[in-house]
């Protein structure tokens, strides 16, 4: 199985052939050769044998997440969300959705936290 590099921007797939591990403070890992983003290993072999590597599996993928605050003429805010869905494959994402305003907010730290917690949830139900 190829080990994928888990920086959103990069995504690269790689053979293991293309992927030199290294143990450090840390634990095991391997820099992505395109990007140079480290990504964790570990080593599933029997104590005392041959090292035997392999990338654990995340419950998500690293999907691109933006929540802002939008000044309103009122002197509130409204919660905007944008999100790309990363699918398991090299730099690409699901076309990206996009909420205008998830509510009115006379805080704008309070709008980018609402926001935050809808794309949390909508996260969480697409996993199920």
């Amino acid at each position: 199985m190829p080990f994928i590099c888990e920086n959103v921007e990069c995504r690269a797939v790689l053979a293991r052939g293309q992927v030199r591990s290294a143990h450090e403070d840390k634990g095991w890992c391997f820099y992505c050769p395109d990007c140079k983003a480290r990504n964790e290993l570990k080593d599933i072999g029997v104590p005392g044998s041959t090292v035997e590597l392999i990338q654990p599996e995340r419950s998500d993928l690293p999907h691109k997440v933006i929540a802002t605050a939008r000044p309103l003429q009122d002197g509130t805010y409204a919660a905007q969300l944008r999100v790309q869905r990363a699918l398991s494959m090299k730099g690409t994402y699901a076309v990206e959705e996009h909420w205008e305003q998830l509510g009115v907010f006379i805080d704008a730290q309070q709008a980018v936290a609402h926001a935050k917690s809808i794309a949390t949830d909508l996260l969480a139900k697409a996993r199920h």
